[in-house]
């Protein structure tokens, strides 16, 4: 709740430093139009590029203590991810080698991503300690028995049952990613509309500043 309202006061102040700037070189341009937007929009993205990355450094929601855990639970991840890119250079399936390799990437995205936005790791918890360590442990298992000289007919449904595990965790992976990226997703086109709006509002002050020029 409180990066949504972080994310609404900072298109705020930034809306307003905008407007102000824009005026203010407006009357300063000699009431020319392009100058003045520029300097708006730029005055704009620049204070909203300030108060993000401040945000960034400054994670909500997220006490001392916690902030200790998430980074406890990231080195956990970490490790188990580093254990996996050593079990994939002993994979000889091509399908296997890239079913581990799209996995280790997606992992390594939501660890990114919580280390930028510690209370993310809310949404991914579950994932980390279920799914992932058992992810991990298969495919490490999963390279010592194809790399055995024999194979009975159990071994070998074995093996096959559990690509088809972990393609189904990939794709249970990629879904974690776009829950712990939903917070950008929503500032992404909260942006997008605010600039939206800006254009249009341009759009309609240029016109009739045309006019009187003519």
């Amino acid at each position: 709740m409180k990066q949504l309202l972080r994310t609404i006061w900072r298109w705020f102040v930034s809306w307003n430093a905008g407007v102000i700037v824009a005026v203010i070189v407006f009357i300063a341009a000699d009431f020319r139009f392009w100058p003045s937007i520029l300097s708006g929009m730029g005055a704009m993205w620049g204070v909203s590029a300030i108060m993000k990355r401040r945000h960034h450094r400054l994670p909500a929601d997220v006490s001392a203590e916690e902030l200790v855990y998430v980074r406890s639970q990231l080195g956990e991840a970490r490790a188990l991810w580093k254990r996996l890119r050593r079990a994939r250079y002993r994979l000889r399936s091509v399908v296997m080698w890239q079913t581990v390799s799209r996995l280790s990437a997606i992992v390594d995205r939501i660890i990114r991503a919580i280390e930028q936005q510690p209370h993310q790791l809310r949404l991914a918890q579950p994932f980390f300690l279920n799914e992932w360590p058992t992810a991990v442990e298969m495919v490490e298992k999963y390279v010592y028995l194809a790399q055995q000289p024999v194979q009975s007919a159990d071994m070998a449904k074995a093996l096959q049952e559990t690509e088809r595990v972990l393609d189904e965790l990939t794709s249970a992976a990629e879904r974690q990613l776009l829950e712990v990226l939903s917070n950008d997703i929503w500032s992404l086109q909260t942006e997008v509309k605010w600039l939206e709006r800006s254009l249009r509002q341009s759009d309609g002050l240029r016109l009739p500043l045309s006019k009187k020029g003519e």
